[in-house]
């Protein structure tokens, strides 16, 4: 696929400008909070490595969130089914970064059936975080990622 479409495609794909934490997700849901070891909202939270000696909070929050937007620009890939069905639509991917910095527990909460896998690959390749921390101790973030895939004209 040439750049400029691919740019075009991915261009369109992407709606969120950072995570929206599950805890918003919920509240916005009326569902009631999960009883687990993972939080949704650390005093510190996660941020890629690449962007971890960034003294700034806000500036190192802000560098993590549109790493992670070109990341899934860049790795992205539009199934061809869905492109030859013309299927668009926006999948929500919950996924909590580990105390070790890690991805893990992913999972599709919504969206069309034939763009799933591709937002799960994506985001279950995202390179290695700082774990967030909650009174210097490190913990378990959850958030949920929509990724929003559309065919340019």
């Amino acid at each position: 696929m040439e750049k400029r479409q691919k740019l075009q495609i991915l261009g369109l794909a992407l709606v969120a400008t950072c995570c929206i934490s599950f805890q918003d997700l919920m509240a916005q849901n009326g569902i009631g909070y999960p009883e687990t070891d993972v939080v949704t909202s650390a005093e510190v939270m996660p941020v890629l490595k690449s962007c971890s000696s960034i003294e700034d909070r806000a500036e190192r929050e802000a560098c993590s969130s549109e790493s992670m937007m070109e990341h899934v620009i860049q790795n992205l890939v539009y199934p061809e089914a869905a492109r030859q069905k013309r299927v668009e639509g926006t999948v929500q991917v919950q996924f909590v970064i580990t105390q070790k910095g890690s991805i893990e527990s992913v999972e599709i909460l919504r969206g069309p059936d034939l763009l799933q896998k591709a937002a799960f690959t994506v985001v279950n390749s995202l390179p290695s975080f700082v774990p967030g921390s909650n009174q210097g101790k490190a913990v378990d973030v959850q958030y949920v990622l929509p990724i929003r895939f559309a065919l340019g004209e």
